[in-house]
């Protein structure tokens, strides 16, 4: 079983095995995106990590139990399992090998459930991302990442959608750390007019903005001609930045704040660049990026599920 893979070699992605969010990112590089170095720990890797723990059964013993009354206690339980959980060591052994190979100092461990990003359920912002972890400390935030999947608005979400809990498991991304000067967030369909994309954007990471902590500028774009409609500056008060022992959120500067964060022309690169992934996906997708050194990285498109879009 090869558990551990790189994502610029795996030539034929499969959502059951890199997840939503893994799949995603392979099918960019192979269309020739900027997508950040890494690899991908298998969902295998997680039911592994279960049954050498004997956890698997007490786990279905526990979600069997989930009602709402108790989702906040039995959720918190079966967390402490997977976290309280040991590393098996051939697993241990092959995530230090691809970490020196990859050979960066911080990375991004992003969550990928088998379930998540699809066009029937999107779990954004429900499972854990971590950002800019020393490569040392990856073993552990790798096992708060695959506790996430009972994070108590995640298990409430799959109760909703009738989505096992534990079947299809989850697969984790480890990623070279991009110290984003800007980010955003682009919809290839703007919610109120399917002529145009929406782009968000942002000073530094964009955890802010994905989480709804900051008000971003607002870009209204025309999908085939890329003219750009409508200009919102949004009050950007604070923003989160890399470094060295993580992140941190620091105050912007007062003349920043109501600036517009990207120029015109680069605004035009972003919505070209996204309206060609949003045919790659034959849907309308929610497109996550930032800029590092004038240079545009992709960091996930998922599918975008709203009830009026088919």
């Amino acid at each position: 079983m090869t558990m551990i893979k790189f994502l610029n070699k795996i030539k034929d992605p499969k959502v059951s095995e890199l997840g939503g969010k893994g799949y995603s990112l392979v099918v960019l590089i192979n269309n020739g995106f900027n997508v950040p170095k890494g690899f991908v720990i298998t969902s295998e890797v997680f039911f592994k990590f279960l049954e050498d723990n004997n956890l698997t059964e007490r786990i279905k013993e526990l979600y069997s139990e989930i009602n709402d009354n108790n989702f906040q206690e039995k959720s918190k339980e079966i967390k402490e399992l997977i976290i309280n959980g040991k590393m098996p060591e051939e697993i241990t052994q092959e995530i230090k090998e691809n970490l020196n190979e990859l050979s960066v100092q911080h990375v991004a461990i992003r969550s990928s459930a088998v379930s998540e990003d699809s066009l029937k359920a999107s779990f954004a912002g429900l499972h854990d991302t971590f950002l800019n972890v020393n490569s040392d400390l990856v073993l552990e935030n790798l096992k708060k990442c695959w506790a996430s999947l009972f994070n108590e608005r995640a298990v409430i979400y799959r109760i909703k959608k009738n989505i096992p809990h534990l079947v299809e498991g989850m697969a984790i991304i480890i990623q070279e750390m991009i110290p984003a000067e800007v980010s955003g967030i682009t919809l290839t369909i703007h919610p109120s007019n399917e002529k145009a994309l929406l782009i968000e954007s942002s000073y530094g990471l964009g955890d802010l903005i994905v989480s709804g902590r900051i008000q971003p500028d607002d870009y209204i774009v025309d999908r085939e001609t890329l003219v750009i409609l409508e200009i919102r500056i949004g009050v950007k008060k604070r923003m989160d930045i890399c470094e060295e022992k993580g992140t941190e959120i620091v105050e912007i500067n007062k003349e920043l704040i109501e600036m517009q964060v990207i120029p015109d022309e680069k605004i035009q690169e972003i919505a070209k660049i996204c309206s060609e992934i949003g045919k790659i996906f034959d849907h309308p997708q929610d497109i996550e990026w930032c800029i590092y050194n004038n240079k545009i990285w992709l960091l996930q498109s998922r599918p975008i599920t709203w009830k009026s879009i088919q």
